[in-house]
């Protein structure tokens, strides 16, 4: 079931040297700058990595969870901030619209977007409602042939950026998906700067203050919003989880270069039991992450219930790349407090994992319901 096959291995050692030779050089300069440079985002798109899921009718890749989980995890292990970008891109926005839009939506936007090599955003998120999704303030009021929103949204990847955003409000009859574009009258996006980690995604405060949106750019039925996101959110919590398996991969790959490399008392530091030790458990962690992310994908993409081990995957990976990011800070030393050697870069990437797509008490809490369901 979680073995790679050789399409997987093709496609995954041409992303790897993709990698290699196009975001490690700029990794600390997206991190630094906070800015991920406009021709990433073409050469991700002329890979056909900007509609990773999506059917090659639309113009997406038509790739599988699992292959999209394998992609993640790569471009993971070189920078955090792209691996979200693309994360929230495809998981989120653009899914969404796929998912709940009808015929006449995915063929209006879907492909726009794709080609456009502009990642489009998702608003959920309030300043009262993170966790508590079901407090959102934000409206959307019907008015003639259009629905009028008033409220703000935080914390919105691609909010500066996007040309479409998909807006979650409240209707009459209950939480409601819209398609906004990014240029909409009343609509002010603010960029939220100075992010522990994952920089080089604009992060972004979005202001409604009457924007008019065609009732026809609606996602499915009034009311419908919620299950929706939740949903997006199930999916997106493997996407988070393949992201974590390769910051922690990528955090001990460094460690026992170094430990190779640096000595101390006379031997190098791969001698060291007590290292030893920790990175064989790391390692440990890293496979049986993985397995979890290859799992919830393979339920997924078999149409089986994959909530619980989506939310047991992304607790145990993000818990697993804290350690591991923490570990190799130790391990380097005074090299690994400063960012120059980009390894406290992976312990500040790391933190957003245990947060997005749901805490890890969020994680937990879904676990526990799930075990418990009649």
């Amino acid at each position: 079931m979680f073995e790679l096959t050789e399409e997987h291995k093709i496609l995954f050692s041409t992303i790897e040297k993709f990698a290699k030779e196009k975001i490690a050089p700029v990794s600390n300069k997206i991190d630094e700058e906070d800015e991920i440079p406009r021709e990433i985002y073409m050469e991700l798109r002329d890979m056909g990595l900007l509609g990773i899921t999506i059917p090659q009718k639309y113009g997406g890749s038509e790739f599988d969870m699992k292959t999209y989980a394998g992609i993640l995890e790569i471009v993971g292990k070189y920078s955090g901030g792209l691996a979200l970008s693309l994360e929230a891109h495809n998981s989120l926005g653009l899914s969404h619209i796929f998912e709940f839009g009808n015929e006449v939506q995915r063929e209006r936007f879907v492909q726009k977007i794709i080609n456009s090599a502009n990642p489009v955003a998702w608003g959920l998120t309030e300043p009262q409602a993170g966790s508590d999704a079901k407090n959102l303030l934000t409206t959307a009021k019907k008015e003639g042939k259009h629905y009028i929103l008033n409220g703000s949204k935080i914390f919105i990847t691609h909010g500066v950026l996007s040309d479409y955003i998909v807006i979650i409000a409240k209707t009459d009859n209950g939480i409601t998906s819209f398609i906004v574009s990014g240029d909409s009258d009343g609509l002010t996006k603010s960029k939220i700067k100075g992010k522990l980690g994952m920089r080089g995604t604009d992060t972004a405060e979005l202001n409604l203050d009457n924007v008019p949106v065609p009732a026809e750019n609606m996602l499915g039925k009034e009311g419908d919003g919620y299950r929706q996101a939740m949903k997006i959110l199930d999916g997106g919590r493997i996407a988070i989880a393949a992201i974590s398996v390769g910051i922690a991969q990528a955090a001990v790959d460094s460690s026992l270069k170094y430990m190779k490399e640096r000595s101390a008392f006379n031997k190098t530091l791969d001698n060291f039991e007590a290292l030893q030790f920790s990175i064989s458990e790391l390692q440990t962690d890293i496979e049986a992450g993985r397995l979890l992310v290859y799992k919830a994908a393979t339920l997924k993409d078999s149409g089986d219930s994959y909530r619980k081990t989506a939310a047991m995957a992304k607790y145990f990976t993000s818990k697993t790349a804290m350690k591991a990011a923490d570990f190799a800070i130790q391990v380097h030393g005074g090299y690994g407090y400063f960012s120059e050697f980009g390894i406290n870069r992976l312990l500040r990437d790391a933190k957003l994992l245990e947060i997005g797509e749901g805490t890890s008490e969020i994680q937990k809490l879904i676990i526990f319901r799930e075990l418990t369901k009649d």
